[in-house]
């Protein structure tokens, strides 16, 4: 399973978008996801005084494939880019 999310914002208005996300994910990608978003949160919370971020975040799982309701996960990663953009100035 994979997720992959782009946002340009204010830390807090990207976690309120991390938020909105999550709750419109299903399956396997939101659990990938949901483990990944507190580590995205603290990073946000990092960027002080920073103006405008940008926040790119991939990640992929494979499981095993057989019987039972929890397989196992065989790989995973995750690749996160945070930037501080600046100012936004606007007129």
């Amino acid at each position: 399973m994979s997720y992959s999310v782009s946002f340009i914002g204010t830390p807090e208005a990207i976690k309120r978008a991390l938020d909105k996300t999550s709750a419109e994910m299903q399956g396997q990608s939101k659990a990938e996801f949901d483990a990944v978003k507190p580590a995205l949160e603290i990073i946000l919370d990092q960027q002080v005084n920073n103006g405008v971020i940008q926040l790119i975040a991939n990640g992929h799982a494979s499981f095993t494939v057989g019987e039972g309701v929890n397989p196992e996960k065989t790989y995973g990663t995750c690749h996160v880019e945070v930037k501080a953009l600046g100012d936004l100035l606007v007129e």
